[in-house]
């Protein structure tokens, strides 16, 4: 009596060049925050569950791979996916809560990966002049398109209340943006002078942002 064949077992097909590299420098984030610049070439494999000479494949070394993995993770762009989750049909203070939330995470975790450039470039030396002036200004122009991104979803977020705004919604997101970025460098000073400070209050922020300070009855004319 014949059976059937069993099905060839392979191995999966390989990921395009890009979607590799990009898979690997997001697998190695964990291991970087945590271990930084001193994180071997061997934990870093370990991490994107590939070998070393695979990872030196893809990358020309290991300062080149963390470089890359640091510049990837300040993306503002890399947070669109999660500011896309935020459910619309929220109460308005409530979606505003949310993207502080997570605008506050971001900004602190972004510093994190800024440590961990400066720290880098004090042991390895960095490109020749013409390849950093070309660096910063790709740098540059993804931070715009990041920026931009992530401002087209926050406007999105917030586009239902739209006419019970004061003001136009750019104006609004670069309140958010000031409020937010204010909040968090109050924050670093204090650690720096090595002051006690409570970290900055998502819900407060929202209250400031939408109601303001002043206690003259206001607050009702945004209905949240």
């Amino acid at each position: 009596m014949e059976t059937a064949a069993e099905p060839v077992r392979g191995r999966a097909a390989p990921l395009p060049p890009d979607e590799r590299r990009a898979a690997i420098l997001l697998a190695v984030r964990p291991v970087l925050l945590q271990r930084g610049a001193a994180a071997t070439s061997r934990e870093l494999a370990e991490a994107a569950g590939v070998a070393e000479g695979t990872l030196f494949r893809v990358f020309t070394d290991k300062v080149t791979l963390v470089r890359e993995a640091v510049l990837a993770a300040v993306d503002p762009a890399d947070s669109v996916p999660e500011l896309a989750t935020i459910d619309r049909d929220l109460p308005l203070r409530d979606r505003v809560v949310a993207v502080l939330a997570q605008g506050l995470a971001r900004v602190d975790e972004s510093m994190r990966w800024m440590g961990l450039l400066h720290e880098l470039s004090r042991l390895e030396p960095g490109p020749p002049a013409e390849h950093r002036e070309a660096a910063m200004r790709m740098w540059g122009t993804r931070q715009q398109a990041g920026t931009a991104a992530v401002n087209a979803t926050i406007a999105w977020l917030l586009e239902p209340d739209a006419d019970r705004l004061r003001l136009p919604l750019d104006e609004v997101i670069d309140l958010l943006t000031t409020v937010l970025m204010g909040a968090t460098m109050r924050s670093v000073d204090a650690r720096r002078r090595g002051l006690d400070s409570s970290p900055p209050d998502p819900e407060r922020l929202a209250d400031l942002v939408l109601h303001g300070v002043l206690s003259d009855g206001t607050e009702g004319d945004v209905r949240c």
